[in-house]
């Protein structure tokens, strides 16, 4: 609807855009409305006059959508003639498939990257839901995406879980879920460390032997040992149905990324510090230096992303790469883009950081070196045995086999919800009363809705659709309007890359749908074709939260 609106303003010569189109804040002001202060400022005139100046041009009986136009201290407010759109909005919903902003161009989104050295835990779960959303929404608008997980298997990090492994438990295989196992082994290193600081240069001889010397006995015990440790990743990713189509792994592409240091040392783009090691030089471009390469020739991530990078756009033909990654590597993804760009890959301006903050504990930042996190496993096992209690109660002679699907399905929506429904710049302090909350804005509400709508649609049997009212309640046009802004907000989030306008979205349509079930009669409405246009309504709401939901990477239960 902005869009018409914006169209009415232009041909009258007014050029503006749709984010400049506003809701007010109450019924009585309009449906939409254009403050005209920032035009008043370039027209250099008065805001509440150019208001009224357009609402005087504006020819209302030649756009049907329109009702009439006001002006009021500055706004031209928009009331819409929603019984003359509700046709158009519930066809394009009951319709709709996918939409098509994307024209079939190919995208790949890195995202979780869990470090194979323990288990995952609520801070992986932000990037990784916010990843699989952005994969699901890019598909849906008909971009084909390729979705990768990165692990970094070369580094200290797993030396030190190899260095441990080696000193304690050589020859020993898990005897729990392998990356639980392998998470106690570098805890037990980094509490060993404190006392005995020589077990850090063990570590780093054990990475030179990886990496410089390829000492084959290292190398097989760091390959069984982060193998391990990814076996147990894929299990809590089936858990929470999340896949990917390409696992990458950073060892494959250091080489790779060394040849590339050393072209651009060759091009001056690169030098020798004093020390040995090849260092970036970006000053010149508001960037600070960064090294690229060690001293004693070892790489770092930045090393190896040179070689991944390069290798995603060659072999995959990327038209786009997305990288989900926290805002602590803000810098270095400007760092890494520019260089590449540096390099002469025209491609490098088609990389994207798609940023979010961390997941904190109330007494501060999570340390998986410490043992100080909250397994991401240990909050699904929670909020199931939570949504389980609940289930029951409320259906006590359902079998417990149904009783756990649904629970799964609750306790994996309250999840996700409770992470994406934040905007990502936010830091989220992880609290568990808030995170076991089952009504409210959460993920169960917005579930709750949508099985709501399809019981009612249940008890309906068959119907014939109606798309138009002859007149419309309140409660009704309110949901209307709210389920024609859907294919316009998937755009936005396309454009922007923040799937919590979506999480949000859902919940305000469940809101209105709440509300329009308690006030207006729909199963027992009397009259055959008021009847049939609002189960018309409810089956369009069923259509939005199941497929909103579905884009959320959450599964609507049969019950709850």
């Amino acid at each position: 609807m902005k869009s018409k609106i914006v169209e009415v303003l232009k041909n009258l010569g007014y050029e503006i855009s749709e984010k400049e189109i506003e809701e007010p804040p109450r019924k009585e002001l309009g449906d939409y409305s254009f403050p005209c202060f920032n035009l008043a400022k370039k027209l250099n005139t008065n805001p509440i006059e150019l208001a009224k100046e357009i609402t005087r041009k504006i020819p209302v009986d030649r756009y049907p959508f329109l009702l009439k136009v006001e002006a009021v201290n500055g706004y031209v407010n928009f009331f819409i003639y929603w019984e003359k759109v509700t046709n158009e909005i519930l066809e394009k919903i009951l319709s709709m498939k996918k939409l098509d902003f994307g024209n079939k161009q190919k995208v790949m989104v890195e995202f979780s990257q869990p470090n194979p050295v323990h288990s995952m835990h609520i801070g992986h779960g932000r990037g990784t839901f916010i990843g699989d959303v952005l994969s699901r929404i890019l598909e849906f608008s008909n971009f084909k995406v390729i979705r990768a997980n990165l692990m970094n298997d070369t580094g200290l990090q797993v030396a030190k879980l190899v260095t441990g492994y080696l000193l304690w438990y050589n020859g020993k295989t898990p005897d729990k879920k392998p990356d639980y196992w392998l998470w106690e082994i570098y805890v037990k290193f980094h509490e060993e460390v404190k006392k005995d600081a020589s077990l850090e240069e063990k570590a780093r001889e054990i990475l030179r032997k990886y990496e410089i010397e390829k000492d084959k006995e290292i190398i097989k015990v760091w390959n069984r040992i982060v193998k391990w440790c990814v076996k147990g990743f894929k299990e809590t990713y089936k858990k929470l149905k999340i896949k990917f189509d390409v696992w990458f792994y950073e060892h494959e592409f250091r080489e790779k990324g060394k040849e590339i240091v050393y072209q651009a040392l060759a091009k001056n783009l690169a030098f020798k510090s004093e020390e040995g090691a090849i260092i970036a030089k970006l000053e010149d471009y508001g960037l600070p230096n960064c090294v690229i390469l060690r001293s004693d020739g070892t790489g770092l991530y930045f090393t190896s992303d040179l070689g991944l990078t390069v290798h995603k756009f060659e072999k995959y033909k990327l038209d786009k790469s997305i990288w989900v990654v926290s805002t602590q590597q803000s810098l270095y993804f400007k760092q890494l883009f520019k260089f590449l760009e540096l390099l002469g890959f025209e491609w490098a301006r088609n990389c994207y950081h798609c940023a979010f903050e961390h997941v904190s504990l109330p007494e501060g930042k999570m340390s998986s070196r410490e043992g100080k996190a909250i397994l991401l496993d240990e909050v699904i096992n929670m909020l199931e045995r939570k949504a389980r209690e609940e289930v029951e109660k409320r259906n006590p002679k359902k079998s417990k086999r149904r009783i756990s699907i649904v629970a799964r399905k609750i306790a994996i929506g309250a999840l996700k919800y409770s992470i994406l429904k934040i905007q990502p710049e936010d830091q989220i302090i992880f609290e568990w009363e808030k995170m076991l909350q089952l009504e409210g804005n959460t993920g169960p509400y917005i579930q709750y809705a949508c099985t709501r709508c399809k019981g009612i649609l249940k008890k309906a049997k068959k119907f014939e659709e109606k798309l138009s009212p002859k007149k419309l309640r309140e409660e009704e046009a309110l949901l209307i309007k709210k389920i024609g802004e859907f294919p316009f907000l998937i755009q936005k989030i396309v454009k922007e890359m923040k799937p919590y306008y979506l999480a949000n979205y859902l919940y305000e349509l469940s809101t209105l749908f709440n509300n329009f079930y308690e006030k207006v009669p729909v199963l027992k409405e009397e009259d055959k074709d008021i009847k049939a246009f609002r189960l018309t309504l409810v089956k369009a709401t069923e259509k939005v939260l199941s497929l909103g939901l579905n884009l959320l990477g959450i599964d609507v239960p049969d019950f709850m």
